[in-house]
């Protein structure tokens, strides 16, 4: 896959980014399961605040706010293509396995599904194979990159 980068320089940068996302999602042929995409980054690169500005992107009404603690939480939207956000932090998380108890196939298994999935490469061996994985990137002087691994 070609690497793709956007330089983040506030949070109408971050918006921008993720409506174009979203239109690049909205052109893909669609699949059978979820659209996945990983987050990669330090704490505060900029994750939670990629998935809100998803979020308002996609129509959610209510705030969203990292799941780190309950590791998964699913929003509704008004989107035509996407009628749920699944927001997972696996921070927290010992095993790619724990993701099971939240029935996480069973997410995956829905097209309608958009999830975003916080420290991603702690849960690899649940990915599938077309999961888009993006990398938050924070210079030396408070920059910010996202790239599209």
């Amino acid at each position: 896959m070609n690497e793709r980068q956007w330089d983040i320089t506030d949070k109408s940068d971050l918006e921008r980014v993720t409506g174009d996302i979203l239109s690049e999602l909205a052109k893909e042929q669609r699949t059978s399961s979820a659209v996945v995409l990983g987050l990669h980054g330090d704490l505060g690169a900029g994750k939670t605040t990629f998935v809100q500005m998803l979020a308002d992107q996609l129509g959610v009404q209510e705030s969203v706010t990292s799941p780190t603690f309950v590791i998964m939480k699913k929003y509704q939207t008004k989107d035509q293509r996407f009628s749920t956000l699944v927001h997972i932090d696996a921070y927290r998380l010992e095993s790619a396995e724990e993701l099971e108890v939240l029935d996480f196939s069973s997410e995956l298994s829905d097209e309608k599904n958009i999830i975003c999935i916080e420290w991603a490469e702690k849960v690899t061996d649940l990915l599938p194979p077309l999961t888009k994985n993006y990398r938050f990137v924070i210079d030396a002087d408070n920059r910010r990159t996202l790239i599209l691994e």
